[in-house]
């Protein structure tokens, strides 16, 4: 082990000490929110001239912290490269540049990838293909997010997928790699478009009506005293858009004069619901394994595997509850029509709620930006969900860019308040580390199967959430010292001793050995792929390995703080790191190389780096 356990006190003190905030001042730098204290003042020698205009902290280039501090909010991890180069443009362009870059699909990169395995696997098991294509999804998740250039893409699907949850936990969908892509392709696609576009577009994709049950949803029948299912009814309002209670615009709850929370539905609301979502079933057969069909009529009552689950379900009329329908809000679904303009009306009575603004304001600000933002903050995200300012609602643009542009996530000042921060979730960890160091392999392919390695270790994999709610609840609060101060810290709910000493063991593995093991061998006695120790990927050190040779520990510290801790590695942490480099150089003989390595291991378990400020 090459952490001395002489210096395992180190640490620990460093995961679980305290941490305490100090704010940075910036005397040479305004805007991105950084206006407070500024005064502006004019002088003309024409009479009665007064300066008209004041400045507003927009449109003015961020520093290097400032830079990578935005940068660890709007991406999933970023070099020194990237830091300077939102320095050179500032975070508005950089806004309107990653949203103005072509969309890649995830489905077409799936199929050359799918391709590219299945013709390694018949170099070994002649015309055979991969046997559990589930990995693909992995796979596919971490070439794209750790090589693609559409980062805030990326970073806003990634977080609305811990809204809009679909998992590949289940045993049928486990396997399910087009789908998995598909619904990912969905929430990329959707995130700089329409909110009710996403909505009808997650309603109707095969996979979530497997996940959710409302595929194949029959319309209920008196006679034998069934119901239609309400899984999906329930799901859709209190995780995918209006919530529980009713709220006001900043994300407060209303009351009743009896000062309680007011419901937002009820159990006759939920069953309502779930008569407009009968009817629906497969969109299209899966020709490419089932090629006999092809020509057939597509029908209601057929098994997953036939259908096409990256086709949209479609409606079956016979199967769709006619009657009227009435909504949370008394709107009258008609008898009669159509079951696609059932849904379609249902779905214009969500999104138009009042609680949809507020209540995905507060999802994303937590997804991106802190656990515990101010009012103020969700009802400006709110607002502009509700209006765009050119009088368009759910445009999704306008609210990624007002969760990231607030002065709550801006401005330095908020950094001594106490709800600054949040947990970065370990997938972020991870990819904020291998992206900050150009990670590659001798392949170039980055095969990284997370179930496998860190589902259960770390408490997260992509796309594998143990049920609709997530890895964890945005409400969950740890009960010593965050529930008492009225607040709360989601992603604690997987952060206890296990997770946070393989997190310790994970890193030492990852910095000493290799990131992750590369599935790029095919197994022998099967068309499967295994760890294949000669294509282990690497991370690049070469920069820092010359700026510490030329300008010792305390400057390569400087930078790695400023990559991977947004430059908030506290004084103290850092002397305690440099003293302990100096006895690995002076007393063990570490060499350029470790030392790095070993700077960074104590970085990144330490508060500094997994708390996001």
């Amino acid at each position: 082990m090459k952490y001395i356990p002489i210096y395992f006190t180190l640490v620990i003190t460093l995961v679980f000490g305290s941490h305490h905030l100090f704010s940075q001042t910036y005397p040479d730098y305004f805007g991105a929110g950084h206006d407070l204290g500024v005064t502006i003042s004019s002088s003309s020698e024409v009479e009665d001239n007064e300066a008209s205009n004041t400045l507003s902290g927009t449109g003015y280039l961020p520093d290097l912290v400032g830079a990578s501090r935005f940068l660890g909010q709007a991406s999933l991890g970023a070099n020194y490269d990237e830091i300077e180069y939102v320095t050179q443009i500032g975070v508005e362009a950089w806004i309107d540049e990653q949203m103005s870059l072509p969309y890649t699909s995830y489905r077409d990169k799936l199929d050359v990838l799918e391709s590219e395995i299945n013709q390694l696997i018949q170099t070994v098991h002649p015309g055979q293909v991969m046997d559990r294509p589930g990995e693909f999804t992995s796979f596919i998740f971490y070439e794209a997010a750790l090589k693609d250039i559409d980062v805030l893409r990326t970073k806003a699907a990634f977080s609305l997928l811990q809204i809009l949850v679909v998992s590949r936990s289940s045993i049928v969908l486990g396997m399910a790699s087009k789908g998995h892509a598909s619904y990912f392709d969905t929430l990329r696609e959707g995130a700089f478009g329409n909110f009710r576009d996403m909505l009808e577009s997650v309603s109707l994709h095969t996979m979530m009506g497997y996940y959710l049950s409302h595929l194949q949803n029959e319309k209920g029948d008196p006679e034998l005293g069934t119901l239609p299912d309400e899984n999906y009814a329930r799901e859709i309002m209190q995780l995918f858009s209006i919530g529980l209670f009713e709220l006001n615009i900043d994300g407060s709850y209303k009351l009743d004069n009896n000062g309680e929370r007011i419901p937002t539905y009820d159990i006759e609301d939920i069953q309502e619901l779930a008569k407009v979502f009968t009817g629906l079933s497969g969109g299209a057969y899966n020709l490419e394994e089932y090629p006999d069909l092809a020509g057939q009529a597509v029908r209601f009552n057929r098994p997953l595997r036939v259908y096409d689950i990256t086709v949209p379900m479609m409606m079956y009329e016979e199967y769709h509850d006619q009657g009227e329908k009435v909504m949370i809000d008394g709107t009258i679904i008609p008898a009669g029509q159509p079951g696609i303009q059932d849904i379609q009306m249902a779905l214009d009575v969500l999104f138009n709620h009042p609680n949809v603004g507020p209540f995905l304001a507060f999802r994303l600000i937590q997804q991106m930006v802190k656990s515990n933002p101010s009012p103020a903050y969700i009802k400006r995200v709110a607002t502009a969900f509700n209006n765009n300012g050119q009088g368009v609602r759910g445009d999704m643009a306008a609210v990624f860019r007002a969760v990231l542009l607030d002065p709550e996530a801006r401005d330095c000042a908020w950094l001594d308040d106490p709800s600054t921060g949040k947990l970065k979730q370990p997938i972020e960890r991870l990819t904020q580390l291998f992206r900050a160091f150009d990670i590659d392999s001798p392949s170039g392919n980055l095969w990284f199967n997370d179930t496998e390695l860190i589902r259960s270790n770390l408490g997260q994999a992509f796309m594998a959430s143990p049920t609709v709610f997530n890895f964890w609840t945005p409400f969950y609060a740890e009960d010593e010292y965050v529930a008492p101060n009225d607040m709360v810290s989601p992603e604690f709910q997987v952060l206890h001793a296990v997770t946070a000493i393989n997190y310790l063991n994970f890193m030492e593995t990852g910095l000493q050995e290799t990131p992750f093991p590369n599935r790029t061998r095919v197994n022998n006695n099967n068309p499967r792929l295994r760890y294949n120790t000669d294509d282990n990927p690497f991370l690049n050190f070469d920069e820092e390995i010359e700026l510490l040779e030329n300008e010792g520990i305390s400057a390569l510290l400087d930078r790695l703080s400023l990559i991977l801790c947004h430059g908030r590695l506290s004084e103290k942490n850092h002397n305690t790191i440099q003293s302990t480099l100096e006895q690995y150089k002076n007393d063990i003989g570490f060499s350029s190389k470790e030392i790095v390595e070993s700077a960074l291991y104590f970085i990144m378990v330490s508060p500094d780096f997994v708390i996001l400020e």
